[in-house]
């Protein structure tokens, strides 16, 4: 039964508001800043204790404005901050030094995504936010799947999340948690890609991550594509809470709460269980004829001390399996297929670390971070005869494991000068075995069969300088060698940064980036026909090495509005090809979105490759309840390979673009009942193949392939088109908060193809098709 009010009517549920201040450079808490509720009447004000932390208690639910201001700070607003009766609202709000003290500057936090959470970063930078992952259609609450919504990101397929990026493969791609790299972190993955089906990082221990799509500052190495920077949350240390949640992500659990309250720790964790059957038994396509199913777990410990500097302990992991069936008992239907297989893929994951931060003065800070993380990828693909006769057809393991020694050092030495110096040790073990099965000559191969460690030592050093209060520079240095072939490399990287006026922002970034090929690689061996006899070419490989130069402007038309260009070029060189007859249109930037790998006997770094276009970005920020979010790439991706001609690569798919939008309906006076809507339009160039020559594969008595090498990657194939939607209810009691949504993916059953390919049964090529409606629900309470 509701307590009713003064004049009868129901009383206004409340919560509270707490979090903590601190410099946006060195991350230092700012004692006495002043932080005010400006959503309310009367407006409230308190201060920040000697930690940075704030409380303000009793806030009425619903979205809410912060204001906060420092002396010697530029103020900073908070805007739209969703306050719900079930769970307090944190907020870790940064403020920059001003250089001009008395200069009313105003950062609006929540709108300016231009501002990464990294403050070295200038350009090329998206700030993936928690509570946009859970609202926009078509994510599943997976930060790869939102991070897809922005300018120059491709969707690989329905079923995938992989990041293509500005044309790039997947293989470019860095994965960072809590500040050091962590091994691909998703479900129902394959060896050696960044992608999978389902993330395993859990979304409801996500903090704001930047996203970096290109000419990264120094601080970030050994890739060439994309950087994703994530970042766990902090749990509450001054009150228990709980979350529970079923839904796409399977039946999920959160729990956090103080720890040594004293200090003000804390502790935070989640697990998630999950299984395809229910979606199996409703009748929902979801692809292929197999029951997936994963579990994983997530957790970080924060405690503050005294005089030693804060403590740190976080982890993830978790294991993903399936088995897919396809045995037809009416061998007369097989057509050329010599026998029918059934792989099983396991996947297991895990990244763990302890991290110290220590202020060594009052504008120096040190973070030292030891982690360990590892992976393993095991497919097992059983083949039945037309005698009915079984046997091992493949399998692969590949187990990798990392320890990783990390320092880093950040000196304010004034408002003006801003350095950032770091040194990483990552020492890699693997045990890695192949096997292959050719029943033509009734014979197995084993082409890897290694276990052994690799080594690679950066490091890092890079400086901000702003000359007045509208003009920065950045220059950085990074430098790595890799044990394997002691390759190494220099790599000088610069941005500049000048408003033009308040509103009008152009910023300019170039550098050298270089990276290595995944790891499984380098001990592949190639035999002789006396078998023998063999080779090693991957190990004889130099890094991957690109130039890239990005232009941009920033244009922020109003309060609610931002429009935003950038235009960017990236040369690739020693690149992976093969000078083979044959294999001409091989290199390793065309690889990294399939569950196979290609390995080549005649692989040499001489390839060379470029990727340009611009990208545009129209967004209204979630003012009154309505949001919108359209962008539009126009890029080309090209390569050559081994017989020196250009051509487009894989992803080089001529356009990307995407329309979100977004409308919140507040149903009750006393903002218990929320209602959202969400839609999202995909609509960009398909990808590209190499076609298969049709008179010799058809006339072809066994079932090998022969491909049109000449033409390779020049068709496409059909553009592709995805809507998206999303109906979201909240309901708020005294206590808790409950969530119910409902979603469905390609909504409009658009049939988009995904790949292009031989089907041997009717010996013939054919096109295969992504999926089609896919609806899910989603229930989660907060208490």
């Amino acid at each position: 039964m509701e307590e009713p009010g003064a004049n009868g009517a129901p009383k206004p549920y409340t919560q509270n508001i707490r979090g903590t201040v601190v410099d946006a450079a060195i991350q230092t808490p700012l004692v006495g800043a002043t932080v005010i509720l400006a959503s309310e009447t009367p407006v409230r004000a308190v201060s920040t204790r000697e930690d940075g932390s704030f409380l303000i208690p009793k806030v009425g639910i619903g979205r809410h404005i912060l204001r906060i201001s420092y002396i010697g700070y530029q103020e900073a607003e908070i805007s739209n901050l969703l306050v719900v009766a079930g769970k307090e609202a944190l907020v870790n709000a940064t403020l920059a030094e001003s250089l001009t003290p008395g200069m009313e500057i105003v950062i609006e936090a929540e709108s300016d995504k231009s501002l990464p959470q990294n403050q070295l970063i200038v350009s090329s930078v998206h700030t993936l936010r928690t509570d946009e992952i859970n609202r926009f259609a078509g994510s599943r609450q997976d930060p790869s799947r939102m991070a897809a919504n922005y300018a120059g990101v491709l969707n690989a397929s329905d079923q995938r999340n992989d990041l293509i990026v500005r044309g790039n493969s997947p293989l470019g791609v860095l994965w960072r948690l809590e500040g050091v790299e962590i091994p691909n972190p998703n479900h129902f993955t394959f060896t050696p890609n960044s992608g999978g089906a389902f993330s395993l990082l859990n979304n409801n221990l996500l903090a704001s991550s930047d996203f970096l799509t290109g000419a990264f500052p120094a601080e970030y190495g050994n890739r060439i594509g994309a950087v994703m920077d994530v970042k766990m949350r902090t749990g509450n240390n001054q009150k228990f809470e709980n979350t529970l949640q079923l839904g796409l992500n399977g039946l999920e659990m959160v729990t956090e709460g103080p720890l040594a309250r004293q200090w003000g720790g804390s502790f935070l964790g989640s697990m998630r269980l999950f299984t395809f059957q229910p979606l199996e038994k409703l009748g929902i396509d979801i692809g292929f004829n197999g029951l997936p199913k994963y579990q994983d777990g997530s957790f970080k410990i924060e405690l503050p001390t005294p005089k030693a500097g804060t403590f740190t302990l976080w982890g993830i992991g978790g294991t993903s399996n399936i088995t897919i069936m396809d045995i037809d008992p009416d061998t007369t239907t097989w057509g050329k297929v010599r026998f029918r297989t059934e792989p099983t893929l396991t996947n297991r994951m895990y990244a763990s670390g302890l991290k110290h931060t220590h202020r060594l003065s009052p504008r120096t800070v040190s973070d030292f971070i030891i982690s360990s993380s590892g992976s393993q990828v095991e497919a097992t693909t059983t083949a039945t005869f037309r005698n009915r006769t079984t046997r091992l057809s493949y399998y692969l393991r590949n187990y990798e494991q990392q320890f990783i020694t990390r320092f880093n050092i950040t000196h304010k030495s004034s408002q003006k000068l801003l350095l950032k110096t770091g040194a990483s040790w990552q020492k890699m073990y693997y045990n890695n075995q192949e096997i292959v099965y050719y029943d033509l000559r009734d014979a197995y191969e084993i082409p890897l069969d290694a276990q052994g460690s690799a080594s690679i030592l950066q490091g890092f050093v890079q400086g901000r300088y702003s000359f007045s209060p509208v003009f920065d520079v950045q220059v950085g240095l990074h430098s790595q060698l890799f044990s394997i072939g002691g390759k190494w490399s220099l790599e000088p990287r610069i941005s500049a940064s000048y408003y033009l006026t308040d509103a009008h922002r152009i910023y300019a970034a170039a550098g050298l980036h270089s990276q290595t090929q995944p790891l499984v690689y380098y001990e592949y061996k190639f035999f002789d026909p006396s078998g023998e006899r063999f080779s090693q070419p991957y190990n004889k490989l130099d890094f991957t090495r690109s130039t890239q130069a990005v232009v941009g402007y920033n244009y922020s038309i109003n309060n609610a509005w931002r429009f935003k260009t950038e235009a960017y070029y990236q040369k690739h060189y020693h690149v992976p090809i093969s000078r083979r007859a044959g294999e001409e249109a091989f290199s390793m930037l065309n690889q990294g979105t399939e569950y196979n790998f290609v390995t080549v006997d005649s692989v040499v770094s001489e390839g060379s490759g470029k990727n340009y276009g611009v990208e545009l970005t129209l967004e209204r920020f979630l003012k009154k309840g309505f949001y919108a979010l359209g962008n539009v790439t126009f890029l080309q991706s090209l390569f050559t390979g081994g017989d020196g001609l250009e051509r487009p690569t894989t992803f080089s798919v001529g356009y990307i673009s995407n329309i979100l939008i977004g409308k919140e309906f507040q149903l009750d006076a006393e903002k218990r009942h929320l209602l959202s809507l969400d839609v999202r339009f995909n609509l960009s160039g398909g990808r590209r193949f190499i076609p298969i020559d049709v008179e010799r594969t058809i006339n072809e008595p066994t079932d090998k392939l022969h491909y049109d090498v000449a033409n390779a990657f020049i068709p496409q194939l059909k553009d592709y088109f995805r809507s998206d939607v999303r109906l979201s209810y909240q309901l708020n009691t005294q206590k808790t908060t409950h969530w119910i949504f409902a979603a469905a993916d390609n909504f409009l059953n658009t049939k988009n193809e995904l790949y292009y390919s031989w089907d041997l049964e009717e010996n013939k090529a054919k096109i295969y098709y992504q999926l089609g409606i896919y609806p899910y629900l989603g229930y989660r309470i907060q208490f």
